[in-house]
């Protein structure tokens, strides 16, 4: 299988993530206790969250915490998916906070980095399900026939 094809954007999102690192030291985003505060406080927010649903528990690998939402409404254009990820990180994202958005197959994926002097949280919020699937699958479809929209 080979490796998957990272776009610009993941690229500039690694990059400035690296710039972080340096500027605040490799082990920025690893202190457990404060990642670990931070992954059960989104955790208690996702749950309270109407029309999104946490699937399983979040996933910790590399220090990053990665999110699996269930959308359980249409998301129409990406003007509502970037609405309902923002909506979200208004109440994650600390002093610090970068994020970008990757399409996959499994549905629309919100990379980010957050954080203080102090530490930073790294993950992601994986919006999926049916809803985000097909708006995936229209999205790239407009892209393809040149039916672009601007919000």
């Amino acid at each position: 299988m080979k490796p998957a094809i990272r776009t610009l954007t993941e690229r500039a999102f690694d990059r400035m993530v690296e710039v972080l690192l340096e500027e605040f030291g490799a082990d920025w985003i690893s202190n457990s206790t404060a990642n670990q505060h931070f992954r059960r406080g989104a955790v208690s927010l996702l749950q309270d969250v109407e029309g999104v649903h946490l699937i399983g528990e979040p996933e910790y690998e590399h220090h990053a915490q990665n999110f699996n939402l269930w959308v359980d409404f249409p998301v129409e254009d990406l003007l509502a998916a970037d609405e309902l990820a923002f909506s979200l990180f208004a109440h994650l994202s600390e002093d610090i906070f970068l994020a970008t958005r990757v399409f996959e197959e499994r549905g629309v994926r919100y990379r980010f980095i957050t954080g203080t002097e102090d530490d930073g949280h790294l993950g992601s919020l994986n919006l999926t399900g049916t809803h985000a699937i097909e708006f995936v699958n229209v999205h790239r479809l407009r892209l393809a026939r040149g039916l672009q929209y601007s919000a």
